[in-house]
């Protein structure tokens, strides 16, 4: 690759096959369903480093390489990826191409975006198991969203509601397998002393549940 010049111009030409293989050229692990914005960002980040000492087989990186060391905010596509953090979090990111953004709001009708995340019993599974929704500002475009360790897949859709019609799916995350792991109970409301009368009641254990499946609630 002597002589040629890996600019932030040059890498955006390229198709999302050609940046996996340059990427593995670099010896750069790409999950599967990686933006092309991210590929990009390493991409820059490892061309940025110093030339390490090599022998004949390693690889040389001219000195015109030109690079742009500060990432965008946006790439300007409409897009959702969801990225496993460990058994508990997964982290959501999206965003929202300018000209959608202007459409959608354009209209007295636009209300709100949302995200809608869906657990599925199996990973082949089309019908989700369950389903619940996260408001999210406008300018929003990154979220953690604690993971339910009742089911076996998650999956998080970009939706966009209006006030007089039905809302619309704007971009689907690729399905995620979750981790079975022994979740550590900590929130502050589970640890309060309940009255006698309320632990006959089963109080405690419908808080233990609640917190395990839906942990949102109690933040």
């Amino acid at each position: 690759m002597e002589n040629m010049t890996l600019s932030r111009t040059y890498l955006e030409s390229l198709t999302t096959a050609d940046l996996i293989s340059l990427a593995d050229d670099y010896g750069i692990d790409i999950p599967e369903g990686l933006s092309r914005r991210f590929i990009i960002g390493e991409l820059l980040e490892v061309i940025d480093e110093p030339p390490k000492a090599s022998g004949q087989g390693d690889m040389n990186i001219n000195n015109s390489v030109q690079i742009t060391t500060t990432l965008p905010k946006t790439y300007n596509e409409t897009q959702i990826s969801a990225i496993l953090r460990n058994p508990a979090w997964i982290f959501v990111y999206w965003d929202i191409n300018d000209a959608d953004t202007r459409e959608m709001q354009h209209p007295r009708s636009f209300s709100t975006f949302i995200l809608r995340v869906l657990y599925f019993a199996n990973p082949e599974d089309e019908k989700p198991a369950e389903v619940y929704e996260i408001p999210v500002q406008n300018n929003d475009r990154e979220r953690y969203i604690f993971l339910s360790q009742s089911f076996k897949v998650v999956r998080v859709d970009l939706i966009v509601e209006f006030k007089n019609k039905e809302p619309l799916v704007l971009a689907h995350s690729q399905k995620i397998i979750i981790p079975k792991s022994e979740i550590q109970i900590s929130s502050p409301v589970l640890n309060d002393t309940i009255a006698p009368i309320l632990e006959i009641s089963g109080l405690p254990e419908l808080y233990r549940t609640q917190y395990t499946n839906h942990r949102q609630s109690f933040s």
